[in-house]
């Protein structure tokens, strides 16, 4: 995106009373967010009534909501983050059909956030030995299965951090989402995870550096880790405990919801107990039977098909699938970076698969597994 678009797309999204809605009519209706700023009067339904909402378009307000973002333009420059409007490709598409999703997210570390299968885990601050273990048991056996799996939580004390670590132990990519801006880490404790999870994964947050940290932001930020995935699993839970609040909102967003079941006597697990009991949570006790349930194994067994239809597959061209498995559709530049082959010996290989027809070839030379 031209970068004086971003400037008043930064500026939009300040405004507190336009949500993601709103903002996505404006730049239907009016062709951008710079075309918004420039209009002399709006008319849009959504703001029949608000006149304090139409009184933030007066000159005035344009003028400090413009100088805002250009602190903020200033701001990401320095530090290396990248934001991401709603309207970008590389905005996570998952949450595109979330109508309360944010109008832009300010992102650190790997900007792909649409290829791989995505779980969010979340749980209990006072995680116990139970549920740690069984969170990293859990994340090792989907990232034995499923090498393109990406973790999502929310850098909280407990089973977040846990399953952030756990992701980064198996070698899989795993997504922070802060309930404050870039410019900090909350917990400060999780400064060294968070360094971390940028070698192979990525920070984000929807609230600029100039926006405030209030308490209510960590349970907004709640919708980005339901949002953003596929499926999301409830490890430990209190009765009233705020990963509740994450299970509910996944399922509002149609999204599968799984909780590991505890004893019944213990205040850890009531939460998940109960979900499961009122069916809006599906009981798991391994990644096999979300696998199973998502239909995920399913794809297990189609690797292996393909295994034995293409037993003459050679050890360069096993790689190229292995990579082209993990990194989705991509280009012979990467493929050549990842894999240590040669672009030379790279198309031969490609051209191999390509004829066998387990890949297919794109403009700009890109290649995707297509079985």
């Amino acid at each position: 995106m031209i970068l004086s678009e971003r400037r008043y797309f930064i500026a939009l999204s300040a405004i507190k009373g336009i949500n993601f809605e709103t903002a996505k009519a404006l730049i239907e209706k009016y062709g951008s967010a710079e075309a918004v700023f420039s209009s002399d009067s709006l008319s849009l339904p959504d703001f029949e009534g608000n006149e304090q909402l139409i009184e933030l378009f007066t000159k005035s307000s344009k003028e400090s909501l413009l100088d805002y973002a250009d602190r903020e333009i200033e701001f990401i420059e320095r530090n290396n983050i990248t934001p991401i409007e709603f309207c970008s490709p590389q905005y996570p598409q998952r949450l595109l059909g979330c109508n309360d999703a944010p109008i832009l997210l300010y992102t650190l570390g790997d900007t792909d956030f649409n290829s791989g299968k995505y779980v969010s885990i979340v749980g209990t601050r006072h995680a116990t030995t139970y549920g740690r273990e069984w969170c990293e048991k859990f994340v090792g056996e989907l990232a034995e299965m499923f090498p393109d799996v990406v973790i999502v939580s929310g850098l909280a004390y407990g089973i977040d951090i846990c399953a952030h670590r756990a992701a980064m132990e198996s070698g899989v990519k795993t997504i922070a989402v802060l309930g404050n801006s870039l410019d900090s880490i909350y917990p400060a404790t999780h400064r060294d995870s968070a360094k971390r999870i940028l070698n192979n994964g990525a920070l984000i947050s929807e609230y600029s550096s100039q926006a405030p940290t209030l308490k209510v932001n960590f349970v907004a930020r709640n919708r980005i880790v339901a949002g953003m995935s596929d499926a999301t699993v409830i490890v430990e839970s209190k009765e009233k405990g705020g990963s509740l609040i994450t299970a509910a909102l996944a399922a509002g967003y149609y999204r599968d919801v799984f909780a590991l079941p505890g004893d019944v006597n213990k205040e850890s697990s009531k939460g998940c107990n109960n979900l499961i009991r009122d069916n809006k949570a599906q009981l798991i006790t391994s990644a096999k039977d979300m696998a199973d349930i998502m239909g995920w194994e399913f794809l297990m067994r189609s690797k292996r098909v393909q295994e034995t239809l293409f037993p003459d597959i050679d050890d360069t061209e096993q790689k190229i699938l292995d990579i082209l498995e993990i990194l989705g559709e991509t280009d012979i530049n990467t493929l050549s970076l990842q894999s240590g082959i040669a672009t030379s010996s790279l198309l031969s290989s490609l051209m191999g698969l390509e004829f066998k027809g387990i890949i297919k070839s794109y403009p700009g030379n890109r290649y995707k597994k297509f079985i």
